[in-house]
């Protein structure tokens, strides 16, 4: 999940911490974060909250794990989408390396894996928007010497904006999707949290 080992066996590993401020932030509230879409036209996060929403933080330089996660996410949108209707929910990715990630890498990236869906949005923003995002989803970041260390997880919003699940790892099967976008559409939440 997150590609660093411990530093001792006193002090919890970085994995470790990314896993529970990935847990502690399930309830936090969608942010009020205004990103730009590839034809440059400015979305605003919050706006997007009026039905289940899945966000994917990414960086279009990865060349592993950023990929996986969306040709994982991919399928599982796909069943989703048949099972509960093309509207039901969003699907936003967003890059977080904000230098590079521009709405062009953002566009690149998405048909490079040839995800050309109206409710699934490419998203390029700024660094302090990133950060409030990473923030409100418990997404670690540290940069690295190949690019970033970062947690691989989605999270999933329901119709109020308060974040409901996290689905953590880099592969997961289409239920870890599907399963609690049925509960928060017939208004029966799952105890479980987290999905790993």
């Amino acid at each position: 999940l997150f590609g660093i080992a411990a530093a001792s066996a006193e002090t919890p590993s970085l994995e470790e911490q990314a896993q529970a401020l990935s847990e502690a932030a399930v309830g936090n509230q969608l942010p009020s974060v205004q990103l730009t879409d590839p034809d440059g036209h400015s979305v605003q996060l919050a706006s997007l909250g009026q039905k289940p929403l899945l966000v994917a933080l990414i960086y279009t330089g990865c060349t592993d794990v950023c990929p996986t996660i969306l040709e994982s996410l991919k399928p599982a949108v796909e069943i989703a989408r048949e099972a509960l209707g093309e509207d039901s929910f969003t699907v936003v990715t967003i890059g977080f390396d904000t230098y590079n990630d521009t709405p062009d890498r953002m566009r690149s990236f998405a048909r490079e894996r040839g995800i050309r869906a109206d409710n699934w949005l490419f998203l390029a923003g700024t660094a302090g928007g990133v950060r409030k995002l990473a923030d409100a989803t418990g997404f670690s970041i540290v940069p690295s010497a190949g690019g970033f260390d970062h947690m691989a997880q989605v999270s999933i919003f329901d119709s109020d904006g308060r974040l409901y699940q996290q689905v953590r790892g880099s592969l997961f099967s289409p239920p870890a999707i599907v399963e609690p976008l049925k509960d928060l559409m017939f208004g029966q939440r799952s105890s479980v949290l987290t999905v790993e």
